[in-house]
């Protein structure tokens, strides 16, 4: 009986020594939250003056890794864009708004912007900026709906959806450089064809990735009416 303990403990001291020279599994990082890929599909600014667009914001939109990004990146609802009566899912109406192509953009070699508008209803439009240095990409996106088409002028609410939390009292500078950029640029005449796009914002809103509201002035943005610059209330 003896004996068989003995033979027992041998081998369960065995197994247990091979164990402890397992090194433990280092954690991973989320690798679909990771956007340094679009640098690849961006080109350096600035947008060409001829109203055509650089880069290949649809090579981005239309790639498997954008799909994934987006949806891990933003868990929150949005509240204003309907599809057959029903709410379209945020990072699906992200990519339905940059539909129809605009820039991809890249600043810094850090900063990616990518732009476009909804298919046959380009008045409804979005830009998207990824910060491809932080892992996971910080990304905001901002989307122009047209609140009302029977007045003069026409009336649109701009709203922020970001992937981390976002105090408007520190607004990132460089996001914030390329909303006017994006806004002076398709509303210069001849944006892609046309006479531009001329928005006047009544109203900009912020959705925190826990789904939390902060309604505020389009002056926060840096915005004034018909898009223009105004004295930013925002830092870097």
């Amino acid at each position: 009986m003896n004996f068989k303990l003995l033979i027992i403990g041998l081998l369960l001291g065995a197994i247990g020594g091979g164990c402890q020279g397992v090194p433990a599994q280092a954690p991973t990082t989320d690798a679909s939250r990771n956007a340094a890929w679009t640098r690849a599909f961006a080109a350096p600014g600035p947008p060409s003056t001829s109203g055509m667009p650089i880069g290949q914001e649809n090579r981005i939109n239309m790639d498997a890794r954008f799909a994934s990004l987006l949806k891990e990146s933003f868990p929150q609802k949005q509240w204003f864009w309907y599809d057959h009566w029903k709410l379209t899912p945020l990072p699906e109406l992200m990519q339905v708004f940059m539909g129809v192509p605009g820039n991809a953009i890249l600043d810094e070699d850090r900063y990616v912007s990518i732009d476009g508008c909804v298919p046959h209803d380009c008045d409804n439009r979005g830009m998207l900026w990824v910060d491809t240095r932080t892992d996971p990409a910080v990304i905001i996106f901002a989307g122009i709906d047209s609140i009302t088409s029977n007045t003069t002028p026409s009336k649109s609410h701009l709203w922020i959806y970001t992937s981390e939390k976002l105090s408007w009292q520190k607004i990132p500078s460089p996001f914030l450089s390329s909303l006017h950029r994006w806004l002076v640029t398709i509303g210069t005449d001849p944006y892609a064809g046309t006479h531009g796009y001329r928005y006047n914002f009544s109203l900009a809103t912020i959705v925190q990735p826990n789904g939390v509201m902060l309604d505020m002035g389009p002056e926060i943005f840096g915005l004034g009416a018909t898009g223009s610059h105004a004295s930013p209330g925002a830092g870097s």
